[in-house]
C-alpha cells in the first residue's frame, strides 16, 4: 500500500479555495475597471503563489475566464507559471513580470520569446535585453517602469522622456507598454495619488507626442481601479481584490461585490476539561476563570496562523465563535469552548474565511489581509471547489 500524504483525509488543516467566488470576483473587477474605458485590459496579479491561494490553479482559472495578462513578481515564478500554463495548452495569455532583470543568464535568455514580457526600470537593463534579443534573433517585449513617487524601483518621472528616447533607439527590443505604481491608492481622494496620476499622465503624453506610442499604459492596482480610474490608461493590475479583499477595509468608498475566496480550516484533535485558575500553553499567558473545556486545534504558526493572535482571535465552530486561549504554538491553537456546547473530536474549526474574514485577523495584528493569506504555508493543503 502506498501512502498518499496529500489526500484530503490526511489534512487536518486545509485551505478551501472557492473558484466560483474567485471567478465572480474577476468578473466584478473587470466590469468596474471598464466603466471609463471599455477597451481596458486586465492584468491579473498572481504573484506570491497568488497571494497564498495557489498560483498555478488560479492562473489557469483566470486564463479560462479571459484575463488579458497575468502578472508575476520575479522571473523564477514566471518561468514556473509559463511551463505550467503551456502544459495545459494555455499559452495564449502573456505573462508580465513586474520584477527586474539585473543579469544576463540562462534563465533570462530562456524567457525571451516565450510570451513573457519584461519590466525595464533603467537604461542598463534595456540594453541587456537588447543584447539578448540580438543574440537570439528575437525581440523581447518590454514595459518601461516609471517611478512617480513610490520611490522603490523605476525611472524617475523627470528622466522618463530622455530614457524613453534612448530606449527607442535600441533595435532588438520592442516597447509594448509603460507603467507606474501608486503609493496610497487605497485612500479615496488622496492628494498624493492624484499627483502621481497627473505626473505619469503628463510624462506618457509627452513621450507619445514626440518619441513613440505605447500599446499599453497602466498604473492602477486594486486601489487605483476603485479610486483613481482614468480612461486614458488602458490596462489595470488587480491583485488583492481578485481574492476578495479591499486594500484597506476601513477606507473603502466603492464596494463592488467581491467576497473572500479562501477559508482556512482545521480540526479539533483533543478536548481537555480544566478547573478554574489553570494555565494554557507556552509562557502561561492565559488562565481559566472558571471550570471549562479547552479544544486543541491542529494548526499554528507553522501553517501561517500568526503567533501574534495569541489570546486575541476567535475560531468559528459549529456556527458559533469561541475565543482562542494561550500562546499560539507552531502546530496548535487552543480555544475555550465552555462546558455546555456539543463539540467533539474532529469537528471543523474555521480559522478565517466567510464567517470570519482574514481582514479581521489582520486588524488584530496591525497588518493587512495580503499578509494573512500570503503567509499560509506550503504544508497547508489547498482544496479547490466550484
Amino acid at each position: 500500500m502506498n501512502l498518499k500524504p496529500d489526500d484530503k483525509n490526511f489534512s487536518d488543516t486545509f485551505a478551501e479555495i472557492d473558484l466560483k467566488i474567485f471567478n465572480n470576483n474577476f468578473k466584478k473587477i473587470k466590469e468596474y475597471a471598464r466603466r471609463k474605458n471599455g477597451d481596458t485590459k486586465i492584468c491579473s496579479i498572481v504573484k506570491a503563489n497568488a497571494y497564498g491561494h495557489g498560483m498555478n490553479v488560479m492562473a489557469e482559472e483566470l486564463s479560462r475566464q479571459g484575463t488579458d495578462y497575468l502578472g508575476t513578481a520575479d522571473y523564477s515564478e514566471t518561468a514556473a507559471l509559463r511551463n505550467y500554463l503551456d502544459s495545459k495548452k494555455l499559452n495564449r495569455v502573456p505573462i508580465l513580470c513586474l520584477g527586474l532583470i539585473t543579469e544576463n543568464n540562462e534563465l533570462t535568455e530562456s524567457l525571451a520569446g516565450k510570451n513573457i514580457e519584461f519590466s525595464v526600470a533603467d537604461i542598463s537593463s534595456a540594453k541587456m535585453l537588447d543584447n539578448i534579443g540580438k543574440k537570439l534573433n528575437r525581440k523581447p517585449l518590454i514595459h518601461i517602469q516609471v517611478d512617480t513617487g513610490i520611490n522603490r524601483t523605476g525611472i524617475k518621472t523627470e528622466e522618463a522622456y530622455s530614457a524613453a528616447a534612448e530606449i527607442s533607439g535600441l533595435k532588438n527590443i520592442k516597447v509594448k507598454g509603460i507603467y507606474s505604481h501608486f503609493a496610497t491608492s487605497e485612500i479615496p481622494g488622496n492628494k498624493y495619488s492624484e499627483l502621481q496620476l497627473k505626473k505619469f499622465k503628463t510624462a506618457v503624453k509627452e513621450i507619445e507626442e514626440s518619441i513613440m506610442k505605447f500599446e499599453l499604459r497602466h498604473i492602477s492596482n486594486t486601489g487605483g481601479i476603485l479610486n483613481f480610474n482614468d480612461g486614458y490608461f488602458n490596462m489595470v493590475r488587480p491583485g488583492i481584490s481578485l481574492y476578495g479583499f479591499y486594500p484597506d477595509e476601513k477606507k473603502v468608498k466603492h464596494r463592488i461585490g467581491i467576497e473572500p475566496v479562501m477559508t482556512l480550516k482545521s480540526k479539533i484533535k483533543f478536548i481537555k476539561e480544566l478547573d478554574k485558575g489553570e494555565s494554557i500553553s507556552y509562557g502561561r499567558t492565559f488562565f481559566t476563570n472558571r471550570r471549562t473545556r479547552i479544544a486543541s486545534i491542529s494548526a499554528g504558526y507553522g501553517d501561517g496562523y500568526p503567533r501574534a493572535l495569541s489570546n486575541r482571535s476567535k475560531v468559528f465552530i459549529n456556527g458559533k465563535f469561541y475565543k482562542t486561549t494561550g500562546t499560539v504554538c507552531m502546530d496548535w491553537i487552543m480555544a475555550d469552548i465552555g462546558l455546555k456546547d456539543k463539540i467533539k473530536i474532529n469537528d471543523e474549526a474555521e480559522l478565517f474565511g466567510r464567517n470570519y474574514p482574514a481582514h479581521k485577523l489582520a486588524a488584530l495584528t496591525n497588518t493587512i489581509s495580503y499578509e494573512i493569506t500570503c503567509n499560509i504555508s506550503s504544508r497547508v493543503k489547498r482544496i479547490y471547489r466550484k
